[in-house]
C-alpha cells in the first residue's frame, strides 16, 4: 500500500478544514435567532479549527466575528457597520469594541524595474 505524499496529505486537510469552517458558519448564521449561545460555540469550533491547522479563516467568515469577544456579529442585531473615510467599521454591541476593514481597493505594488519609466530609461 503506498503513501499519501505529505504535500498532498496536507492540502486533503486544508480543503476538509475548509469546508468545516464553512459548514460551522451556516450552522451559526441558522442557530443565532433562537440559540444565540450555540452560534457562539460554533465561532469557538472555527477559530479551534484554524489554529489547529494553522490557517487563516476566510474573510467573510472573519468579517462576522469580533475580534475581541468572539462574539458571532449579526449586522442589525447585535453589530453596527459604517462606512467612514474608506474603511468599514464594524462595532460590536456586547463589548463595545470597533473593527476596521479597507473597502476601497488597494494600490498595486510596485517592484523594482517593472515600470515603464524604468524600461524607458534604461
Amino acid at each position: 500500500m503506498s503513501r499519501i505524499p505529505r504535500k498532498k496529505q496536507k492540502n486533503m486537510l486544508r480543503s476538509v478544514a475548509t469546508q468545516r469552517m464553512w459548514r460551522l458558519f451556516e450552522l451559526a448564521e441558522k442557530e443565532f435567532e433562537e440559540h444565540p449561545e450555540r452560534s457562539e460555540r460554533y465561532v469557538q469550533l472555527i477559530r479551534n479549527i484554524s489554529m489547529r491547522n494553522r490557517m487563516r479563516i476566510p474573510r467573510e467568515i472573519k468579517h462576522r466575528i469580533c475580534k475581541h469577544c468572539y462574539a458571532f456579529l449579526v449586522p442589525g442585531i447585535n453589530a453596527h457597520h459604517r462606512l467612514k473615510g474608506g474603511y468599514l467599521v464594524i462595532s460590536c454591541e456586547r463589548c463595545g469594541k470597533e473593527m476596521r476593514y479597507p473597502y476601497k481597493g488597494l494600490k498595486p505594488s510596485r517592484k523594482k524595474g517593472n515600470s515603464s519609466k524604468d524600461r524607458e530609461n534604461a
